[in-house]
């Protein structure tokens, strides 16, 4: 039997092997939690917005939606996506003096795995309709209890 005629054989054998291994394996899967979220619009400790919102825990690609209710003030549908730790954070105002008002948040941070907190800080730019380009911008901070 001739051993370098059957090698290529073998090797390939082995790769289907561990291929179907790793296809085999059970995936991990997604774990939803709520978290109580409260932010702070740049440096000023008393222009705090929070809200409730539904978690989608998945290894790196969190999601989380929510609705921030100022009473008599502002209503805002959210809608969040975390790729790799790098957070896109939209609110889209529903509220009838700022329908269409959209608040474009870029942050960085994750979910801790053990206290399942999050904080979340970055930028943000604000946009009004009929207006060209941004009509605010600053900073953010969002910090979040999960469960």
């Amino acid at each position: 039997m001739n051993l370098r005629a059957i090698a290529p054989l073998g090797l390939a054998a082995a790769v289907a092997v561990g291929l179907a291994a790793t296809l085999s394996a059970p995936a991990e899967a997604q774990s939803h939690q709520t978290c109580r979220m409260k932010g702070i619009w740049g440096s000023n400790s008393s222009d705090v917005f929070e809200f409730d919102a539904a978690y989608i825990v998945n290894h790196g690609e969190d999601d989380f939606s929510g609705v921030y209710t100022n009473p008599g003030v502002a209503q805002a549908n959210i809608t969040a996506a975390a790729r790799q730790g790098v957070w896109n954070i939209r609110l889209d105002y529903v509220d009838h003096a700022h329908k269409g008002w959209v608040r474009k948040l870029i942050g960085r941070g994750m979910l801790d795995g053990t206290t399942h907190g999050i904080m979340v800080t970055g930028t943000f730019e604000e946009f009004v309709p009929g207006t060209r380009g941004s009509k605010l911008n600053g900073t953010f901070v969002i910090d979040g209890k999960c469960r």
